[in-house]
C-alpha cells in the first residue's frame, strides 16, 4: 500500500477527471502537431513517415506509462478501501454485539411488562 499523496489525489473523482482530460488533450495535441508538421515539413515522404512513426511511438509510450500509473493508483485505491472496510468492520463488531444484547434485553423487558399488564387487567375481570 502506498501512502503517497499523489496516488491518494489520483483516487478522487475530480483529480481523475482532470487527469483523464489531460491525457486525452495530450494525445489529441500530439496527433494534431504531427499532422500539421507533416503538412508543412520540407522533408520527403520517407523522412515524414519516419518522423510520424517516431512521434506515434513516443505518444504510444507516453499513453502506456499513463495507463500503468492509473492502474497502480487504482490498485492502491482498492487496497486502501479494503483496509478501511476491515477497520470499520472491526470497530463496528463490538457495537453490533452491544446493540443486539441491548435489543434482546429490551425485548425481554417488553414481554415481561406485557405479561404483568395482562395479569393486572384480567385480575379484576370475571368471564
Amino acid at each position: 500500500m502506498n501512502g503517497n499523496n499523489q496516488n491518494n489525489n489520483q483516487a478522487c473523482p475530480t483529480c481523475q477527471s482532470t487527469s483523464n482530460a489531460f491525457v486525452t488533450g495530450a494525445a489529441v495535441g500530439a496527433a494534431l502537431g504531427v499532422a500539421i508538421a507533416l503538412l508543412f515539413s520540407p522533408g520527403n515522404g520517407e523522412q515524414n513517415r519516419k518522423t510520424f512513426m517516431k512521434a506515434a511511438n513516443n505518444t504510444r509510450k507516453y499513453l502506456g506509462e499513463k495507463i500503468e500509473e492509473a492502474e497502480e493508483a487504482l490498485e492502491d485505491f482498492k487496497e486502501d478501501t479494503t483496509e478501511f472496510i476491515h477497520q470499520v468492520e472491526k470497530k463496528a463488531a463490538p457495537i453490533r454485539r452491544h446493540t443486539a444484547k441491548y435489543a434482546s434485553e429490551e425485548l425481554e423487558n417488553t414481554e415481561e411488562t406485557g405479561r404483568d399488564t395482562r395479569k393486572k387487567f384480567f385480575k379484576g375481570v370475571k368471564i
